[in-house]
């Protein structure tokens, strides 16, 4: 019989597979078909060994039963589609939006996410976004609901990136210009929610007074997610300078808050460290919400944690199926098209399964300066984030391994200055001055780095998969599952002996 662990990761790896393979065929029979050929495959299998028939039978009903819920999901986007079609591409038309948050802020407009309540006399009642431009010189707030006379435009996929699927994975389907409104009402959210929020626009008021323009708004993407202020040219430097990975907010951010925590609370009793740890861990993740990594790292931390506090052994691999499988079924495209959620989970399992075997290869490289651990590092990033940006952003930049190397190990140590110059901004000033005046040299550093590698144009080579881009995709994603398999088994070996 097979373990409860191993029948965990059988049934989550079946519910993963079974959710992708129907988000890319959109077909209810070949999703069938798909599921009907491994489950032959398997039952073959069972004939040659004769072991596991009630675990094969049990898995592929796991997977027919995900199946299902995602054509539930892609019928449910098909229908709000065929219903918003009347609307799309031709008049004005009356529209009633919720502001849901700030999206993006341009040379002479602001982009924000808005929930739709109305079109028309169409009161709409599934969860339906949109993306409305508006002049600078309209500012409506968070939780206003305001209407106008606007049309609605259609999104769009392109060769190189699938934009319109990436947006109905977070239930954005068409945007609009409003180049005027009224404002009906200021919807008040819960007293919780606002003093959130204004606790963030303080916070990232705060950075402004204390840095310069550019730096702060780098500090406030690598902190918080606040992106809204982000240069596009800052954001596409980085983009082709390969080293977005390790600005994302995620990891790093939850483990320096547990850390800090656990070092706080370490004399309370258990249910006192967990309480306030969980409280402060659920405060950030809503304070960065709409951000997949961050939420990941969220959710893997607070049951590594709580697995630790119980005296138990975790497993990597089941705690972050585990975490796959609460987030996917609230967006069910997004294991398809959400590139952050891939990076991100990609990066814990690289981080688990392949960093002690770049420390064997790299044994050479000498430890003065983390000149190894900077390599080693860069080697797992580029390992997990070379095949999914080549196939989001079709390229590939020769030099990414000296610019990861160059910035890898500035980001944790601006991160924790920043962190430390929190913690004396009250006690000490003259020290907090200090430590922030660092701060920004490692700051100003790595956007120098970033602007030097993208300048040198030769280096990004352009790839094109045309169509193929999905199976190739697909395969990929297939021959991780066999290296995970591989790298723990390996560690299993290392354990044992």
């Amino acid at each position: 019989m097979l373990s409860k662990n191993t029948f965990f990761i059988l049934f989550s790896i079946s519910f993963l597979i079974g959710i992708f393979l129907n988000n890319v065929l959109k077909e209810e029979n070949l999703s069938l078909l798909v599921l009907l050929f491994f489950v032959v495959l398997f039952l073959n299998l069972y004939i040659y060994i004769q072991k596991y028939f009630l675990n094969i039978i049990c898995i592929s009903l796991w997977a027919l039963i995900w199946i299902f819920m995602s054509m539930n999901t892609l019928s449910h986007i098909s229908w709000n589609q065929e219903h918003l079609s009347v609307y799309l591409n031709n008049n004005k038309h009356n529209v009633t939006f919720e502001i849901e948050n700030l999206h993006k802020v341009g040379e002479f407009n602001r982009e924000y996410i808005a929930n739709v309540s109305q079109i028309e006399d169409l009161k709409v009642l599934s969860n339906i976004k949109a993306i409305i431009i508006i002049p600078f010189n309209l500012k409506p707030e968070k939780w206003y609901i305001i209407e106008s006379q606007v049309k609605l435009y259609a999104l769009h996929n392109s060769p190189e990136f699938q934009y319109k699927n990436y947006m109905l994975s977070k239930d954005i389907y068409f945007k609009s210009y409003l180049n005027s409104f009224e404002i009906i009402k200021i919807q008040k959210s819960h007293k919780i929610l606002e003093w959130i929020y204004y606790i963030r626009n303080k916070f990232l008021e705060t950075i402004h007074q204390i840095y310069p323009s550019e730096e702060a708004i780098f500090l406030w993407w690598i902190l918080i997610w606040a992106r809204e202020n982000l240069p596009d040219s800052l954001k596409t430097d980085f983009n082709n300078s390969w080293l977005t990975h390790f600005i994302a907010v995620s990891w790093f951010n939850i483990t320096i808050l547990i850390i800090f925590l656990a070092f706080i609370l370490q004399y309370f009793p258990i249910f006192i460290r967990i309480f306030f740890i969980t409280i402060f861990i659920s405060f950030f993740t809503i304070l960065v919400w709409e951000n997949a990594p961050v939420i990941r790292a969220s959710i893997m931390w607070l049951v590594w944690y709580y697995i630790l506090m119980s005296g138990r052994k975790g497993n990597s691999l089941s705690i972050i199926l585990l975490t796959a499988i609460v987030m996917i079924p609230f967006s069910p495209l997004s294991l398809n098209y959400d590139v952050s959620l891939h990076l991100s989970f990609l990066a814990v399992i690289w981080i688990v399964y392949t960093q002690n075997f770049f420390k064997k290869i790299f044994y050479f490289l000498p430890d003065t300066l983390s000149i190894r651990e900077a390599f080693v590092l860069t080697m797992w990033a580029l390992s997990f984030t070379l095949p999914i940006m080549i196939f989001n952003f079709w390229q590939v930049s020769l030099l990414a391994p000296f610019a990861n190397i160059a910035v890898t190990w500035t980001i944790p140590i601006a991160m924790i200055l920043w962190f430390l110059s929190i913690i004396v901004y009250f006690i000490f000033p003259l020290v907090w001055s200090i430590i922030a005046y660092f701060t920004w040299i490692f700051l100003k550093f790595d956007i120098m780095m970033v602007h030097f590698f993208w300048n040198i144009e030769w280096a990004l080579l352009k790839i094109d998969f045309w169509i193929y881009k999905n199976y190739l995709e697909i395969l990929y994603f297939v021959i991780l599952i066999f290296l995970v398999m591989y790298f723990q088994g390996g560690q299993k070996k290392e354990q044992s002996t």
